[in-house]
């Protein structure tokens, strides 16, 4: 370093110190409270996940772990904002497979698959279909039989335009023949809500969430059926859609807890091992059997792997289905 001019030196003894400063802060991390954004609304299944991972994650990070509901768009907004949160590591977002969805289905997503890291896989879980009383229809069948004797006059709700509660029933159009109407919403609870009102007659939904909305909506509404390959353990009388003649709705959901991939490595093997810690108790098994969901075996990495190949099979759902792409 002798030969160097004095500036070049200075710089370089400045950029050792920061990096220095920057290693020392990610040992220490958190240093203060850590915010989950949730991509959907309060009261959804994902806002309850949310609110029963930040106690736990509380406890092993020693910080105050706070919830904050980011809903709409499908989640996109959250998604372009979290991960320039500074510092990175403070800001995580929990995610369902809206996450590599966006990224084909908006023009100008604004960020990348890239700019985001796994903290943990929350659980895997599938979806049912919710129909309006009005419709008789008690199962899957029934229903496609209906809905072609009444085209357009039945409507579904959407809460994204990845979500599989807009998937599911373009799917469901394309196997079955059907013309059924979109009717966007913010979320799944403005749109249960609207289900339970009449004003539309078909929402998808996780299978624990629909087990609690049908038992508590007096008769209003009832599921037909699940995406999953086998049948559902907390609602076994429910045909799946592979029974039914349907194989392409079978589909899982996924939820993720990610951060910037920015955030240096301690501070993000700290949240890792945190989240790890969570899934090893009793209680978490507990809680996702309560809700229909289960814990992933793999690795991040296969993790990872899952979710990019999930984003091509929602790119070429995009294409065949004719979803028209976002601004």
């Amino acid at each position: 370093m002798h030969g160097m001019p004095f500036f070049t030196r200075s710089l370089m003894a400045a950029l050792l110190g920061l990096a220095g400063l920057q290693a020392a802060l990610a040992q220490d991390f958190p240093t203060r409270p850590v915010r989950i954004t949730v991509i959907q609304a309060a009261g959804s299944t994902l806002d309850l996940q949310a609110r029963y991972l930040a106690p736990k994650l509380q406890q092993s990070l020693g910080q105050p772990v706070l919830v904050e509901n980011s809903g709409g768009a499908g989640g996109v907004l959250a998604m372009r904002s979290v991960f320039r949160t500074t510092p990175p590591g403070y800001n995580l977002l929990l995610s369902t497979n809206s996450f590599v969805g966006n990224l084909h289905i908006f023009r100008d997503p604004q960020y990348r698959f890239e700019d985001y890291t796994l903290v943990g896989v929350v659980g895997l879980g599938y979806f049912s279909m919710m129909l309006h009383s009005s419709i008789p229809a008690q199962t899957v069948q029934e229903f496609v039989a209906y809905a072609k004797a009444n085209p357009g006059r039945l409507n579904y709700g959407s809460s994204g335009p990845t979500a599989g509660s807009n998937i599911l029933p373009e799917r469901l159009k394309s196997a079955a023949g059907l013309d059924i109407v979109q009717i966007p919403f913010k979320g799944g609870e403005p749109a249960t809500s609207a289900l339970l009102g009449g004003q539309i007659q078909i929402f998808f939904s996780t299978v624990g969430a629909v087990r609690n909305r049908v038992k508590n909506a007096n008769g209003l509404i009832r599921a037909i059926g699940v995406t999953s390959d086998k049948r559902s353990e907390i609602m076994p009388e429910l045909q799946t859609f592979k029974e039914a003649g349907y194989p392409t709705m079978d589909v899982s959901v996924w939820q993720v807890l990610l951060t910037a991939s920015a955030t240096p490595r301690p501070a993000l093997l700290k949240l890792q091992d945190a989240m790890a810690k969570v899934h090893a108790s009793p209680d978490m098994k507990a809680h996702l059997i309560q809700t229909e969901f289960e814990p992933w075996a793999g690795t991040l990495d296969q993790f990872t792997a899952v979710m990019r190949a999930e984003g091509q099979a929602t790119a070429e759902d995009i294409r065949k289905l004719k979803i028209p792409l976002q601004d």
